[in-house]
Parts: structure tokens; sequence; C-alpha cells
């Protein structure tokens, strides 16, 4: 009988699942590496289906509408879930799952050499605490506004916004993939004018990049393709404990541009 190797499995939880990209990515660099492993795309409807989906995997990645679903299921939660309440890595130790944030290192890689005093972001959900968590430990003052409050959340409502000169405005809300703008038109006209840098977390929607450009040429926009690779990079050392080169990143970049 011939001897076989267990292949170890991997994916990326989400209700939709289907536009993910993040097979793409973990599938290359498997290859690259040669690791015998496999990560897929896996849909989950029902969040009590959750924790006995995850259990059935080495370890998995987890994207909207579940990060703070998951967070509440493990066992250990690192610095970065405790302090977001949101987990998008999940590692299967023997039945004990192990939370981790890799949103906060991706979101800040593609920007970490910007000069950034001050920003915004836009929406307060579970990436938006990932960005805020992530901004604080750059030292980097923050103010969030969302369309309600929030009680666990430090945030204004955004009709009482009354600055609109920031470094950075980030949109943490799924109104790109609707194809919708986040704020009215012309708070978002008064806030682009005057910034630096606009972030949209989503990534091939540009309706919110598209829309701070037309009114400030010379803004510097940033969509989230990067903090997906970046958040992808550190979720597959976590799964395989090494960290891909720059190379294996940029090969990444490209073939899911």
């Amino acid at each position: 009988m011939p001897f076989i190797i267990k292949q170890d499995k991997f994916g990326v939880i989400g209700n939709p699942i289907a536009h993910s990209k993040s097979p793409i990515i973990h599938n290359l660099w498997y290859e690259r590496l040669n690791i015998n492993a496999n990560y897929e795309k896996i849909l989950v409807e029902n969040p009590n289906d959750l924790k006995n989906t995850i259990l059935k995997y080495k370890g998995v990645n987890v994207t909207l509408p579940y990060k703070e679903e998951v967070a509440i299921l493990a066992n250990y939660k690192d610095e970065g879930v405790i302090n977001t309440k949101a987990a998008n890595t999940i590692i299967n130790d023997n039945g004990i799952l192990k939370a981790y944030n890799t949103d906060i290192f991706g979101f800040y890689e593609p920007i970490k050499n910007y000069k950034i005093n001050n920003a915004l972001v836009i929406g307060a959900g579970g990436a938006a605490r990932a960005v805020y968590y992530s901004l604080a430990k750059n030292n980097i003052k923050t103010k969030v506004i969302n369309r309600s409050k929030k009680d666990d959340f430090l945030c204004e409502v955004h009709t009482t916004l009354d600055k609109f000169e920031f470094d950075l405005i980030i949109n943490s809300t799924s109104a790109s993939l609707k194809n919708l703008l986040p704020l009215e038109e012309n708070l978002l006209e008064k806030l682009a004018k005057n910034t630096k840098i606009a972030y949209d977390l989503a990534y091939n929607h540009d309706i919110f990049l598209d829309f701070c450009k037309l009114k400030n040429p010379n803004i510097i926009t940033q969509d989230g393709l990067d903090m997906l690779i970046f958040q992808a990079a550190l979720a597959f050392e976590y799964f395989c404990g090494i960290y891909p080169n720059e190379d294996l990143i940029n090969e990444a970049r490209e073939l899911i541009k």
C-alpha cells in the first residue's frame, strides 16, 4: 500500500464568499514553497455552524460578516483580537481555537512610509476597529464617524462632523461593494478637498476613490488590494511558519489585480 502524505486543509469563511481571492494567494504560496496544503472558499450561511466548520480545518481566515462572531468562539485571543473584538485568522490547535487579527498589520503596511498625523475612519464595524487600533498603535490621532452611535466603540454620528482636514480618510464600510458612497456627497467633497490620502478597504470597487480623486486631483489613493495581500502574508505565517518574501508578495499582487 503506498504511503500517503496527508494534505493540510485551510480556507476562508464568509457569506458571501464567491468573490474571495484569498485562495489564489495562499495556494500560490503553497505551490512556490512546496507546502502540501490546500486553501478553499467556505460558505457558511448559518452562524450556528461556524465552530463545527472551523474544526474541520487546520486554520481559516474569516471575512464578512463573521469576524466578531469567531472572536467570541476562540479559546485564545491575541492582543489585536482583544482590543478590536474581531478576528480574521483562526488556528485549530487540536480543537483549541486560537484567534488573531492580521487586518491590523495588513491595513498599515501599505501606508507606513507616509507621514500621517491624523485620520478619519468612516464606519464602525469590525474592519473599522482593526483600522482604529492599527492607527492608535502608530500614534496617529483618529476620529471615527458612523451613521449611528456604538455603545462599545468611540465614534460620532457623521452629521456632527465639524472638521474636514485630515491627512488620511479611510472608508471601512461596505458601501463601495454596492457602488455607493459612504457619506453624502457634500460632506465627502469637503473631506476630499482637504485630505492627503484616501484609503478604501475594498478592492476592485473604486467609486469612493474615484470621487475623492475627482474632487482633489492631488490626493493619493489606496485601495484594499495590498491590505488583502499583507494580512494574508501574516496569516500564512501563522498557518505555515513562513512569512512570504517580497517576490512572493509581488507575484500574488500581480496575479489578483
